[in-house]
């Protein structure tokens, strides 16, 4: 018997050249109390890095050639998604256990969901690696929507710079924009900042010099810490 779509749920991770950062978005997603059906798309189109991770709930893709843009890659990245459930997954940020399931108790009768409230880190820890910081902002990489309201607004426009705040503006036009403010013990995204590489699609790497490893990385998910547990210490103080 086939899977039905709508029960389950496609998180939506675009990538290119930093599997130092992409290990820790994984890791996010294996470690999700989630009991339904799940998968992550890791979408990478850096021609000169291939990258590989087998496990039947991750599925990588690595494109031959680059895409002109960044609406261009998140539209490619639901295309290739099972499931009607979009969760956004952006690789250098860090994704708590309880996303997926705080999300699903709202997102199929909203068709849109994001809790708008973070945690954020800058340098890559705060405090010797104690999250501390609350903050608001757009925070696409938090937010949630139904295959439904994706086609009902044409997707994501071809471009690179703001094609999330548009596309979220447009679901809000459609009226299903729904951010709900969480109590701070179940805030599930924590935003990194100054985390040592470029944010977004890595064209802005003119002013920056990453070391970009070519050819195959075998990519190993971990945590460098116990995010988990450093925000609930500071949600609970």
């Amino acid at each position: 018997m086939e899977e039905d779509p709508r029960l389950g749920v496609s998180c939506l991770c675009l990538t290119y050249g930093r599997p130092h950062l992409l290990e820790e978005a994984i890791k996010s997603f294996l470690l999700q109390d989630w009991d339904g059906p799940k998968e992550l798309i890791v979408l990478n189109d850096h021609v000169q890095q291939e990258l590989v991770f087998e496990h039947p709930e991750v599925l990588v893709v690595n494109l031959k050639r680059r895409l002109r843009s960044q609406g261009e890659k998140r539209n490619l990245s639901v295309a290739l998604a099972r499931y009607d459930n979009l969760l956004v997954w952006d690789d250098d940020d860090i994704f708590l256990p309880w996303r997926i399931s705080e999300t699903m108790k709202r997102l199929p009768s909203d068709q849109f969901f994001k809790c708008p409230n973070a945690w954020v880190m800058n340098n890559g820890v705060m405090n010797n690696g104690v999250i501390t910081e609350f903050g608001f902002n757009l925070f696409h990489s938090s937010s949630a929507y139904t295959r439904w309201l994706f086609e009902k607004a044409n997707g994501y426009r071809p471009i690179t710079q703001g094609e999330d705040a548009d596309i979220e503006g447009r679901f809000k036009a459609l009226g299903h924009r729904q951010d709900t403010i969480l109590p701070r013990e179940r805030v599930y995204y924590i935003y990194r900042w100054a985390h040592g590489s470029y944010h977004g699609t890595g064209r802005e790497l003119k002013d920056i010099n990453p070391i970009i490893q070519p050819g195959t990385v075998v990519l190993r998910p971990h945590w460098r810490q116990d995010y988990a547990e450093a925000a609930r210490k500071v949600a609970l103080a």
